[in-house]
């Protein structure tokens, strides 16, 4: 959620900032723009200032014409009656002598449509003219007020326009996201109702509804597991109850029987207990080490328990070769699988270790009847309903090999039980 949250800030900040860098970059393009047109022609206090330094007994002398032959301006000079003294490449069309009149008009605007500039001298005026359409002056050495008032609203409008765009961006992420996120709101409280209806798995929310729809999925297969957990339980501690009942209403019960049935529930409920404290188990306490050293022990242990019982051990794994595992859970899943085959069967026991490219499988089997088909299925399908004798420890050791990340693989061959693990080194 937080994710998806930041993702969406994130989008409404690049918004914001790509309008601000839209606005930057026509301010920049304005700038640059003015600043290349302001600069093609030179400023006329510079060139006034440029032939004023160069003067000698004349102001349009050699030097400063070759400098207003270079910057295309032509020039002129008048006396204090507007009688022409000097020129430099003045227009054939213009008159030789200006009076009153012709100098105020061409002071503040143009000269023949040439843009001159005026300059007062101690005997005249100089002129220097731009080229047509050079320059354009300003008709005025006056500014509007009501024009600058007009510009500030305009700037402030300008303003009020493009934070009333940061709103409407804000406005629209906002919708989009109360709209994805109010079914899911809706979702996650019913949960763990029966009625909850799959969030369809799509848009920008997709992870986060894909995990809910899990988490759901989770809890039916949690909810339907306990009751088959209740079935199977109840079912099997049903029968020595029973049995317990009857003989304790018997003026001489079978104390030995009784001990026996008490057992059998003992073994129900710590085997339960178990398969409990599975799933709280934490992987990064499974270290690596040789399975064959563990094996060797609970042979050894079980034939010092059984020892008019034949277990025939092949190895077939380098000493060097290692699993993933935790030594106790490890020990107790092959146990289950080899305490099944000797309380049930009566012929020999084979336990194989195996080596290939990438695995090391264990292999446990026995020359007994088997179990039936359907408690086979029943395991695979993690269903305890109506499992009975050694059902349950055949589940754990599952459990205990998928906790290991190891596959679980149980089937009837040769009028025996073959119980094989696949583990990845």
């Amino acid at each position: 959620m937080f994710n998806y949250i930041l993702k969406r800030f994130k989008k409404i900040v690049i918004r914001i900032l790509s309008l601000l860098f839209f606005l930057l970059l026509l301010l920049m393009i304005f700038l640059y723009l003015n600043y290349r047109l302001n600069n093609k022609y030179p400023n006329p206090n510079y060139i006034y200032s440029y032939v004023n330094e160069n003067k000698t007994d004349t102001y349009l002398n050699e030097k400063n014409t070759a400098f207003l032959q270079e910057k295309d301006i032509w020039a002129i000079r008048l006396d204090k009656e507007g009688n022409l003294i000097e020129s430099f490449n003045k227009p054939k069309e213009l008159k030789k002598n200006f009076d009153i009149r012709d100098v105020a008009r061409f002071a503040r605007y143009y000269l023949a449509d040439y843009p001159v500039f005026t300059y007062v001298l101690d005997d005249g005026l100089i002129v220097f003219a731009y080229p047509k359409h050079s320059l354009d002056k300003l008709p005025s050495n006056y500014y509007s007020y009501s024009k600058f008032i007009f510009n500030i609203i305009l700037v402030l409008a300008f303003l009020i326009l493009f934070l009333l765009f940061v709103y409407v961006f804000y406005k629209i992420d906002i919708k989009n996201i109360l709209k994805n996120i109010l079914p899911l709101q809706s979702a996650i409280d019913k949960l763990y109702e029966d009625d909850y209806e799959k969030l369809d798995e799509y848009g920008d929310l997709k992870d986060l509804t894909k995990t809910i729809n899990e988490a759901n999925e989770k809890y039916r297969e949690l909810k339907k597991s306990q009751g088959k957990w209740i079935r199977g339980v109840s079912h099997d501690v049903r029968t020595p109850l029973a049995k317990i009942s009857w003989e304790v209403n018997k003026e001489n019960p079978d104390k030995k029987l009784i001990q026996d049935e008490v057992l059998k529930i003992s073994n129900i409920l710590e085997g339960l207990n178990l398969t409990i404290s599975l799933s709280s188990i934490d992987k990064e306490n499974i270290t690596s080490e040789n399975p064959l050293k563990i094996i060797r022990k609970l042979i050894v242990d079980k034939l010092n328990e059984n020892s008019e019982r034949e277990i025939i051990f092949e190895n077939n794994i380098k000493t060097d070769t290692k699993i993933k595992m935790d030594e106790n859970l490890f020990y107790r899943m092959l146990e289950n699988i080899l305490k099944n085959a000797l309380n049930y069967t009566s012929g020999k026991i084979k336990v194989t270790l195996g080596e290939g490219e990438d695995v090391i499988s264990i292999t446990i089997s026995d020359e007994g009847s088997g179990v039936s088909e359907d408690i086979i299925k029943r395991i695979n399908q993690e269903d305890l309903t109506n499992i009975t004798k050694h059902g349950l420890g055949l589940f754990i050791s599952k459990q205990i090999a998928e906790l290991h990340d190891a596959k679980f693989i149980i089937k009837n061959k040769n009028s025996g039980l073959e119980v094989s693990f696949i583990f990845d080194k």
